[in-house]
């Protein structure tokens, strides 16, 4: 069984496409990928996040040779700690540090504390680290910091899951409901930040640990994480502190609002599976039988 699936701006998943095969192999997902690419159309940006599978890798090579592909780092975690022997262990929490890290220099110091980890005991061997395995995956391939576009948090959906009722959601206010709660989130923290301005719209923020630099009207902070997530960052929220909220909330991309939210699903691109006290019972059936070994 393949899934492509895809998170809305409520950090939803959303059904793409479901097949289903005998085997799976190169030729298996490169069929599913070509078929996924006659649905989307010829002109569509794509990315694809998926598990530690070459045979996917070649699928998406075949059918979108432009596009990117990356590995789901839960997939990476599990194999940390099948390698390491242990659960919720010192490696795997400095993994997911250097994993969301939205610069590439707070990669390289996450990084460097991750493999100084793996050089000590009970981890290291006199022979090699648990983890050598890691040093063969390109980082661009499980990096927030070095994907070359909006790398979105992965969220773990399984088979019966894509199963599950897709209707027209209701939104109101101006944000959907998860960027809302990320907004907020990331207000209560500039609070113990200090925004000094440099000159215009250019502002220097302290967070206590390293010094950040915002340029509002181009979106962008030395931190990264505005420009990554499509939400303004702490350090960006203390420099529009002395503005209206409305002002923050204008900060944030265009497609996390609700409007957008609302104009997406409530389209006719979108065909919304109705309630099952809706569906339709054959009375007849037709029971399919494998075919014959000859």
């Amino acid at each position: 069984m393949y899934f492509a699936v895809a998170l809305d701006g409520n950090h939803e998943p959303l059904l793409l496409a479901i097949g289903f095969g005998t085997l799976e192999c190169e030729e298996s997902w490169r069929w599913f990928m070509m078929k996924l690419k006659e649905c989307l159309g010829e002109d569509t940006e794509v990315g694809f996040i998926s598990n530690l599978c070459d045979k996917i890798d070649f699928g998406v090579q075949s059918a979108y040779p432009g596009s990117y592909h990356g590995y789901c780092p839960k997939d990476i975690a599990r194999k940390i700690r099948e390698s390491v022997g242990h659960n919720d262990t010192e490696v795997e929490s400095l993994f997911w540090k250097s994993c969301n890290a939205y610069s590439v220099h707070d990669f390289y110091l996450c990084l460097e504390r991750l493999q100084s980890a793996c050089r000590k005991p009970p981890f290291c061997t006199l022979l090699r680290s648990p983890i050598f395995w890691l040093d063969d995956i390109a980082i661009s391939k499980w990096t927030r910091a070095f994907f070359p576009k909006v790398r979105y948090n992965v969220k773990s959906i399984d088979g019966p899951e894509m199963l599950q009722i897709i209707s027209t959601r209701r939104l109101s206010g101006g944000l959907t409901p998860y960027v809302e709660s990320k907004v907020q989130k990331r207000v209560n923290k500039s609070y113990n930040l200090m925004a000094r301005r440099l000159y215009g719209d250019t502002f220097e923020v302290d967070d206590n640990f390293a010094t950040s630099k915002v340029q509002l009207e181009q979106r962008v902070c030395s931190c990264g994480k505005w420009q990554k997530s499509g939400i303004p960052c702490g350090h960006a929220i203390a420099s529009l502190r002395t503005r209206t909220s409305e002002a923050i909330h204008e900060m944030v991309d265009y497609k996390f609002t609700a409007f957008v939210y609302r104009l997406a699903f409530g389209s006719e691109l979108v065909n919304s599976i109705p309630s099952h006290v809706h569906w339709e019972i054959l009375n007849e059936t037709v029971v399919l039988l494998p075919p014959s070994k000859k």
